[in-house]
């Protein structure tokens, strides 16, 4: 895979998760299912703003934070977002995260090493998908929140058309 096709291949990933924030009742975005969890709101910030932090290492090799477990710490202080703030932060991350494989060279992207706080040294392709799979795994996570909610959702809302 490309860069190209990665980024294409994203694009249509990441393409259902705005419409899926809209569908968080503005009541419902302090809800969880347990006192364990993010709440809506939380997990939407995350979802937004972890393309950044994720595009920042994959582009400059640099984190915003030095470990793991300062990452473990610093989600359970993610703020709640409403679902405009959140569609706002998404829209700008989700546009940063993707441009960073339109101007990446091919060579960078197949055989650039970053160090990465979850996979250890890794190729950037690696970390590309690991980002993204991150994000998807929320995705779904969010999904099955709205099911809780009592949202009626289908698998359309979670995977848009992808085509």
């Amino acid at each position: 895979m490309t860069a190209l096709q990665f980024h294409h291949y994203a694009a249509l990933q990441l393409a259902p998760t705005e419409s899926l924030f809209f569908l968080v009742p503005p009541e419902q975005k302090d809800w969880k299912p347990t006192e364990e969890s993010f709440t809506a709101g939380q997990l939407m910030y995350h979802m937004a703003y972890a393309l950044r932090f994720n595009a920042n290492g994959i582009l400059k090799n640099e984190w915003a934070l030095p470990t793991l477990r300062h990452v473990f710490v610093s989600n359970r202080k993610t703020p709640s977002g409403t679902v405009e703030e959140c569609v706002s932060l998404y829209r700008e991350n989700s546009k940063y995260f993707l441009d960073i494989f339109t101007t990446m060279n091919e060579e960078e992207f197949q055989t650039g090493e970053l160090d990465t706080l979850q996979l250890g040294r890794a190729q950037k392709w690696k970390m590309s998908l690991f980002a993204l799979e991150h994000h998807l795994n929320h995705k779904a996570e969010l999904f099955m929140y709205l099911k809780m909610m009592g949202v009626k959702v289908t698998s359309k809302d979670l995977y848009g058309t992808l085509g």
